[in-house]
Parts: structure tokens; C-alpha cells; sequence
């Protein structure tokens, strides 16, 4: 069994060459894990909600969102063109399939955290500046982009984050953690944490309760 001091040293004595694709390899493996565990979450939310078995992987939406982690990582990880022009391909048919005919446009360049769940395929279009939260649903016919007339800008979306059917949500603006967008609403500026948000445009209609004082702290006050 060859030691681990023998393989350090055979490394460094090996050309720069062979050093950078053992390096690029090992960043690729990272990159491969680290969107792969987005991927686990994003089945696993579907199995928090009943899918399982056929029902999760005939699931269209479950396509779409892998079709959009596949295009991500290629995007991100950029591997060999020997491997990179191969998987391009596979990835631009099955883009292609996902948007003509699941209606389905998740950009490969936007940001969405683990844990995504679209209820239903059709009408879902997102911006390649988005960014989007941890553990977010999303119904469909929701549009997250620009704004109209050229201006830059893409929403930043929180974790937790609820977006209804029909809603469109554009331009530079911030939805908070656990906000709520009812469906059709135009949510054109800032949402704060944990509110919900209705009509168009969108108004906050509902707050998050306040906390209730510490029964502690009211007694150290009167002291």
C-alpha cells in the first residue's frame, strides 16, 4: 500500500501541468457535491409535502428544477471542454424542452438556494440577476425579472419565501425571510420579513405578530 508521504511527494514532483488537473478535478468535484446537495433538498421538500416513488420523479416540476441545477453547475464549474461540450449539448435540449414545452424558464445563471418547490409546471420565468433564498415555493405563472424600459436589476429574494400564481415580482427591489406574495400581485418594491403582500401593485396586508414581552424582563423593568 503506497504512503501517504510517497503520494504528497510524487504530486509535487509531477509537472505543473498534471498539478492543475488534479487541482481543477478536485474544485469540480466540490462544485458537483456542493449542487447536488441543493438537488437532495429540493427532493427532499417534495417528499415533506407527500411525493414519492413515481409521483416525485414523473413529476415535471422535478425535471425542471433539475434541468436548471444541471445548466447552473455546468455554468459555475465550467469542467474540460472535452467533457464541457458533450454536456453542453445534452443541457441545451433539455432546456429547450423545459421551456417550450413545460413553459418553464429558470435562467442557468440565476442564484436559487436548496430547498426549492414549484407546485405546478407553466408560466415560471426567472432572471439570470435573481436571487433566490433557501427552502422557497413557487406556483406557477410567476414571472421574477427586470423591469421594463432597459433597467438593471433583478429581485433578491429571502429563505422561506412564499410566491402565489400569477404574481410578478420586478426590478431591484428585496423580499424579506418568510414573506408571502398572494396570487396575481405586482410586487414592484421591498417586502419585509414575514409579511404578506396583495394586489397590484402590491400592498402589505398582513405583519408578522409582534413578540410578546419576556415575563423576565417586564419584572427587571418595574424593579
Amino acid at each position: 500500500m503506497v504512503s501517504g508521504e510517497r503520494l504528497l511527494a510524487e504530486y509535487w514532483s509531477a509537472p505543473a501541468s498534471y498539478r492543475t488537473v488534479i487541482a481543477k478535478h478536485q474544485q469540480d468535484s466540490g462544485i458537483w457535491k456542493f449542487y447536488m446537495n441543493k438537488f437532495s433538498a429540493d427532493i427532499a421538500r417534495y417528499k415533506e409535502k407527500g411525493s414519492h416513488g413515481k409521483d416525485l420523479w414523473l413529476n415535471p416540476a422535478v425535471w425542471a428544477i433539475a434541468c436548471y441545477r444541471f445548466g447552473n453547475w455546468l455554468h459555475t464549474a465550467n469542467p474540460f471542454l472535452l467533457v464541457r461540450i458533450p454536456l453542453k449539448v445534452v443541457y441545451f435540449f433539455a432546456h429547450m424542452f423545459s421551456e417550450l414545452v413545460m413553459e418553464m424558464c429558470l435562467d442557468p445563471l440565476a442564484t436559487i438556494g436548496g430547498g426549492l418547490y414549484i407546485s405546478h409546471i407553466g408560466g415560471v420565468h426567472i432572471n439570470p440577476q435573481a436571487i433566490i433564498g433557501s427552502n422557497c415555493d413557487i406556483a406557477h405563472r410567476v414571472t421574477i425579472g427586470a423591469s421594463a424600459l432597459g433597467r438593471q436589476g433583478a429581485p433578491v429574494i429571502g429563505n422561506g419565501v412564499y410566491i402565489g400564481t400569477g404574481a410578478t415580482l420586478v426590478g431591484k427591489i428585496k423580499v424579506g425571510n418568510g414573506a408571502k406574495i398572494a396570487a396575481n400581485t405586482l410586487v414592484i418594491t421591498n417586502v419585509p420579513d414575514g409579511t404578506t403582500v396583495m394586489g397590484v401593485p402590491g400592498r402589505i396586508i398582513m405583519r408578522p405578530p409582534k413578540a410578546a414581552p419576556s415575563p423576565v424582563l417586564s419584572a427587571t423593568e418595574k424593579e
